[in-house]
């Protein structure tokens, strides 16, 4: 399985929970441009349950990462590497995988399924983790 295969699975099923299914909008695009992370036949609910689970973990909106505004996604630029979040999300993406690859995998499972680490690990509904100084 493919790092891209990897980081895709860890990132939708290792977060938060399963969302719900539910009727994919409109006014999200059919097909998917500049992505540089999951891999180029993602299925589109896939896709949008990740997205969703973001939004949770980190407590924002699309337009934290993706250039628009409001609520109509039909006009946004989801191709667009113009926000800076977008760049570092993918990052995170990268570390995230890596870390649930690389060193949570290796450990003795003490659980099925295996605890992994995802978004709401760090960021607890906040756009920016909350920093404690050790005690």
């Amino acid at each position: 399985m493919s790092i891209r295969r990897k980081l895709l699975a860890a990132a939708a099923f290792g977060l938060l929970a399963v969302l719900a299914a539910a009727p994919v909008p409109a006014q999200i695009p059919d097909s998917f441009t500049n992505l540089k992370v999951f891999p180029s036949d993602v299925p589109k609910r896939q896709l949008i349950d990740t997205m969703k689970a973001f939004t949770q973990a980190l407590g924002v909106r699309c337009q934290f990462c993706h250039v628009g505004q409001g609520d109509d996604l039909s006009t946004f630029d989801f191709a667009s590497d113009d926000k800076e979040h977008k760049v570092i999300a993918r990052e995170m993406m990268r570390m995230v995988s890596e870390i649930n690859k690389s060193f949570i995998a290796k450990l003795p499972a003490e659980s099925e399924p295996r605890q992994t680490v995802n978004c709401m690990t760090c960021h607890r509904g906040q756009a920016a983790p909350e920093v404690k100084p050790a005690s």
